[in-house]
């Protein structure tokens, strides 16, 4: 049990958005990660119309999508599991203690989600298309830092969404051309420190020795934000062909948060008196425009690539806003992937075997302003059932 606790305590961690720090401002499913953070037009199941409204307008029958489980730990946290061991494990107080001096520093992060919870996609009313999907995801980012007295610093959120999508079709000049529009209602958890507000929570050496041992419990304090967003899109399918070779693709943008209210309230402690201080905010907005053509060439046959690039989003870095993927089925069970997000190569594989599913992603993404500066390399995987 020990090395449960110190574990869970010290990976309690994720590369995301944070209120205090919106450098990572966007999401992906698992697949979306393996093909470099492409989105708007990666989508294969409209009932994961979370990322682009728009695609639900080709779904033309009734579906139900089931649970899929994702976890996803970093590269540097799985390289030091021997010596959080060390931390649990030590024979006494002292050796604990040079234990965790010997983990700073340590940048730690995993995330958890379920995309989706469950969604519906039904049969088209007319030129009109409609679904329905929830989701949920957590993430937290840890830092151990000073090495003669260790400190683990905390920051992170939970995040429970559903959301309703409503897709036509309209045809101009003989091009069909899919137009979504997505409200949402959302439910937040941030971690913070109640003595001084700040969504930092922070854990000296003497609590993680003591949690550790069980001498202690781990009760991060939590403040509780919710809300109403809107999202939309479009989507325009193409085709190419010249010679020997052949292309198909679609084209898109999707607008998310273009409508975005989240409130709650926080408790925090002044002059040793609890108080109940008012929040209000909002999902940053962020504007995408995304390709994704099939080529068909003599040789390789069929491969897919995708390109997005983020117009507006909450970076000032032109590198961060550019992502591209590439998808390559092997037969009709594998299929490979990988790509570029931020400028770091990333890359993974999705196995579908009869009605199981297993996804693997190697994702690398920079959680501050400067490329280079606190990147994340982690490994995700998600299991589900195809219905």
């Amino acid at each position: 049990m020990k090395i449960i606790k110190i574990t869970f305590i010290i990976s309690i961690a994720i590369s995301s958005a944070l209120y205090s720090n919106q450098e990572i401002f966007d999401f992906h499913n698992i697949r979306q990660k393996a093909m470099g953070g492409t989105k708007v037009t990666t989508v294969k199941n409209a009932s994961h119309f979370y990322q682009n409204p728009a695609i639900l307008a080709s779904e033309n029958k009734f579906k139900v999508a089931l649970p899929k489980f994702g976890y996803g730990i970093n590269k540097a946290l799985l390289e030091k599991m021997t010596e959080i061991n060390n931390v649990s494990n030590g024979s006494n107080t002292e050796k604990q203690i040079n234990a965790l001096k010997d983990l700073v520093p340590l940048k730690a992060a995993t995330t958890i989600d379920m995309y989706p919870i469950l969604g519906f996609t039904t049969k088209k009313l007319g030129n009109t298309s409609l679904g329905l999907t929830s989701y949920a995801k957590g993430h937290l980012n840890g830092d151990l830092k000073k090495k003669t007295s260790p400190i683990l610093y905390l920051e992170g959120n939970i995040n429970a969404t559903i959301q309703v999508g409503i897709a036509r079709t309209l045809t101009v000049n003989n091009q069909d051309i899919h137009v979504g529009i997505s409200p949402k209602y959302s439910y937040k958890g941030i971690f913070y420190n109640k003595e001084t507000g700040e969504n930092t929570y922070k854990m000296t050496q003497t609590e993680l020795i003591k949690i550790a041992n069980g001498l202690e419990s781990f009760n991060p304090q939590m403040y509780m934000l919710s809300g109403f967003g809107l999202d939309i899109g479009a989507l325009y399918p193409y085709s190419i062909e010249q010679g020997l070779t052949s292309m198909y693709g679609t084209i898109g943008i999707s607008i998310q948060n273009i409508i975005s209210s989240l409130s709650g309230d926080q408790d925090i402690i002044v002059n040793d008196v609890s108080e109940t201080k008012k929040i209000k905010t909002n999902d940053p907005l962020i504007i995408t425009l995304g390709n994704t053509f099939n080529y068909k060439a003599p040789i390789i046959k069929n491969v897919e690539i995708s390109t997005d690039y983020n117009i507006i989003a909450p970076t000032q870095s032109i590198l961060k806003r550019f992502h591209f993927g590439l998808e390559k089925k092997v037969g009709p069970i594998i299929a490979l992937r990988g790509g570029l997000n931020q400028g770091f190569i990333v890359g993974g594989f999705g196995i579908n075997l009869f009605m199981i599913k297993l996804d693997y992603a190697y994702f690398t993404e920079e959680i501050s302003e400067s490329i280079g500066k606190n990147t994340v390399e982690s490994h995700n995987i998600q299991f589900g059932l195809l219905f």
